[in-house]
This record gives structure tokens, sequence and C-alpha cells, in this order.
């Protein structure tokens, strides 16, 4: 019978915390030592696990001469640790016909353990209101990934894989049913921790769509630029269709409100953008942004060209990823602005690139452009050398499908 004095609480989504009466405790220096994987393990497998599993999951990747003595020496180790960090006296490793798990003397609560079972209830039930309380507690269990300062071990691994995609499925049908009842307020929470959480996995949709119905159309509208600008900086994608369409959703709401409308030209109105210096865009906006120049001064009858400013390594390669380039890229960055004019406009295209759109301008101006950017780089930035690449703008091909070719041309050119 299981001793209810000792009753361990282990928190393994999204952070570690293992606790004993509500009080926290780690065992050797941190919870991603040998011990404490050994540890987490028998905590989060509570049936146990075979001996040659428990040694493949601690040493499969390393060295390892004597595998069975460094697992001795580990269990040891643990049952040792436990007491010591005010645990009571108990042989909390349990060996048994070459199967290792915790002492049956011990219970665990583990918050993984928790996640997986509701989940898995949640997404069997074929009771509709319960599957919908199963499914709002399952979401609410999950913290984040399983174990993830043990992201690179192969065992942690399948367990995170396993958990987060149970979780994506229990989001969406959660989501889903807000949806259908029109309960904006719980889509927007729930949605609004999934896009926390994993970022990159499109969440925004349905967070948007909450803020939309909402009627909080400021807040939509900066959620669609935010994902737009990580979208594209990070992985060099556009945002999915669907949250396009929740886009142009706004759009019409905007478009039908009057009292939008006018807090929007307020806004504008009272704007206090410093309009000295070139202005400064994601590349998205610059591309759609370059496409409305290119017909407004081909009536003009103006000159413009691109520049392209790419970060070396001082040898005319390009710099790659280091811990100097980010200060490199802002430092850059300022330079353009301040050296360029205000009817000048800019954008990153990659960690080492930017793109810069020069308006009423002859290709020797351009040289001087150059001169000014460099003027306004540190001297030791300098020696890393920026590389510069002009291409005249064609404004013939305005308003046509090949209105963006010179700027495609000369940004993948160079990488």
């Amino acid at each position: 019978m299981v001793n209810e004095n000792i009753v361990i609480k282990a928190r393994m989504l999204g952070n570690v915390e293992i606790s004993y009466q509500g009080k926290p405790f780690t065992i050797e220096r941190n919870n991603t030592t040998k011990v404490n994987q050994l540890f987490q393990m028998l905590l989060y497998y509570p049936n146990g696990l075979a001996r040659e599993q428990v040694m493949y999951n601690l040493f499969h990747n390393e060295d390892i001469a004597d595998e069975s003595n460094s697992l001795r020496a580990l269990v040891f180790r643990l049952r040792k640790a436990l007491p010591s960090v005010g645990l009571p006296d108990e042989d909390y490793v349990h060996v048994k016909r070459g199967t290792y798990r915790i002492s049956p003397n011990v219970a665990v609560d583990c918050d993984a353990i928790e996640f997986e079972e509701t989940a898995k209830k949640a997404l069997g039930s074929e009771d509709t209101n319960e599957q919908q309380k199963l499914l709002e507690e399952a979401c609410e269990i999950y913290g984040g990934d399983f174990l993830p300062g043990l992201s690179g071990v192969e065992w942690v691994v399948t367990v995170q894989v396993r958990l987060k995609k149970l979780y994506d499925r229990c989001v969406k049908q959660l989501l889903e049913t807000y949806a259908l009842q029109e309960k904006y307020d719980k889509l927007y929470q729930v949605s609004h921790k999934a896009d926390q959480l994993y970022p990159y996995d499109n969440w925004q949709t349905y967070e948007m769509q909450a803020l939309i119905e909402l009627g909080k159309s400021r807040e939509a509208l900066k959620l669609y630029e935010d994902t737009e600008a990580l979208m594209f900086e990070e992985l060099g994608v556009s945002v999915s269709a669907d949250m396009t369409k929740q886009l142009d959703k706004l759009g019409e709401q905007i478009k039908n409100n009057t009292d939008v409308i006018s807090e929007v030209k307020k806004n504008l109105d009272t704007s206090k953008e410093d309009i000295e210096g070139a202005f400064y865009c994601t590349y998205p906006i610059f591309v759609e942004s370059y496409r409305y120049i290119k017909r407004v001064i081909r009536r003009s009858g103006q000159s413009a060209w691109l520049m392209l400013c790419t970060i070396t390594d001082g040898k005319g390669f390009a710099l790659n990823d280091s811990d100097r380039l980010n200060t490199l890229s802002d430092e850059l960055s300022e330079a353009i602005r301040t050296s360029a004019r205000g009817g000048d406009m800019y954008a990153r295209y990659s960690n080492n690139q930017f793109v810069v759109l020069l308006l009423d301008i002859t290709q020797e101006d351009c040289v001087l452009v150059e001169a000014r950017i460099n003027e306004n780089l540190s001297k030791e930035s300098r020696k890393r050398y920026i590389k510069y690449h002009l291409a005249p703008v064609n404004l013939a091909s305005a308003g046509t499908d090949n209105d963006t070719d010179e700027l495609k041309d000369i940004v993948r050119g160079d990488e």
C-alpha cells in the first residue's frame, strides 16, 4: 500500500519543478544531471522501465565502457540524495525482475501524466459536453514542452513530440468548438496561450478572429503586423492564407465602422514618428510599397535605384551568424536611416542584408549615399566591410506581373 506521507509532485511541462510537501527540491547541481534524468524517468514511468531501456535512455550516445556499473552508481547516488534533501528514508529505486520503477511506497503527482490521460479521454469521448470539459482541463494543464532542459535527449524528445501532438489536437478541437459557440473571450484565451507557447504554429489566426469578433480592431491589426514580421524575419515565409482572410474581414469591419475610422485618423494625425531619415519597414511591406511607388514615379518621370547592403566577413563573403552580427545589423540599420533621405525607404531582407529604395537620384548620387553609410558606421564595423550592389528600377514594368523582377534579382543574386 502506498505511504500517503510520501507524495512527490512533479511539474515537467514548460518548466521543471519537483517538490515534496510543497517544498521544491533539486538533487545534485541542476535538473539535467544523469542522476536527475534517472529520477525523472522513474517519476514519469510509474509502471517502470526495463533495465536495458534505462541504460539506453541514459548512455546510448556516450562512450561508456561499463554501462551496468554506471547505472548501479547512479542508482546508489539517487538513493542517497533523496533523503539528504528532506525526503523520508525510503528505498526510492525499486528493482524487480530487471524492471526499474519508483518505490511502491511513493505516490507521484505528475502534470505530464495527468495531461496525457486527460487529453486521451477528451479526444476519445463521445459525449459533447464531457469532451469540452476534458479538453479545457487538458489545455489548462499543458504548460509547454516536456522537460525543456533536456531537449537534446532522445527519450525526452520522443515524449515531447507525442505530448505536443496531443496538445495541438486538443487546442484545435476546443477552438473550433468555441468558434461555433461564439465564445470569443475563451477563443482568445486559449489561442493566445497556444500562440505564446508555439508562435510559429499559426494559432494567431484564431487569436485574430477572436479579437475581430470582440471589436478589438486595433489589437487585431497589431497582431497581424507582428505575426507578418515574425514569420518573414524568422522563417522567410508569409502569413497563412487563413490569417490573410481575417485581415480582409478586419478591413470590412473598419470600412463599415465610422468610429473606428475616426480613431485611425486620429492616430495617424497625432503620430510622433520621426520623419528625419529613411523610412524603415518589414520586407513584405517594402515589396507592396515598392509596387505602389513604381506606379507613382512612372507618371512623374523620377529615377529610382535599389541598393542592397550586405555585411561581409572582410573577405567578400556574407557574414553568417555570430555574436557580433546582431550588433552590426542594428548599427547598419541606423546608418542607413540617417544616411538616406526621408523620402527613401529600406527593409531588412535577411540577418545580414538590407535593401534600400532611393528615389529621384542618379547612380553617381547612390555612391555618395554609400559613402555616408560608411561614415556613419564605427571604425570597427567598417573593417568588416559592407558590400553594396545597385540596380536601376525598371519603371516600364510598373503595374505588370513583372513589377518586382529587379527587386528579386538584386536580393537573390547576392545571397
